[in-house]
């Protein structure tokens, strides 16, 4: 079994960024590989429970949501997310949580793959 860390730092909308990161873990995942991910910069975004958006649309939070619950490991930087009002991530979807560069460090350390997004 291998260990993937992708860092995203785009936010949804901007780019396809989100669903590459999605695609790209839940396949490696659906394959018993250990995925992490590293949000930094406006992909803190991704995680905010209370998104909307036209109905026939995905939202990239259920996206997130079930790559958490099929065992993804998801931390979002804690400078961007204090910087862009969130509040310590109060409002993000459960399995996400915050921390910071020593995290990112470990994930490439310990990572057979890392990828930016």
């Amino acid at each position: 079994m291998a260990r993937m860390a992708i860092m995203l730092t785009e936010g949804p909308w901007q780019t396809e960024n989100y669903e590459i990161f999605a695609r790209l873990a839940e396949a490696a995942l659906d394959k018993g590989h250990e995925v992490e991910g590293f949000w930094y910069i406006d992909s803190v975004y991704n995680a905010i429970k209370h998104q909307k958006f036209p109905e026939d649309v995905p939202l990239p939070v259920e996206r997130m949501k079930k790559l958490v619950e099929k065992g993804a490991k998801i931390i979002a930087c804690g400078i961007c997310v204090n910087a862009r009002g969130l509040e310590g991530g109060k409002e993000f979807i459960d399995g996400v949580r915050v921390g910071g560069l020593p995290d990112l460090a470990d994930m490439v350390s310990d990572a057979d793959t890392f990828i930016t997004l």
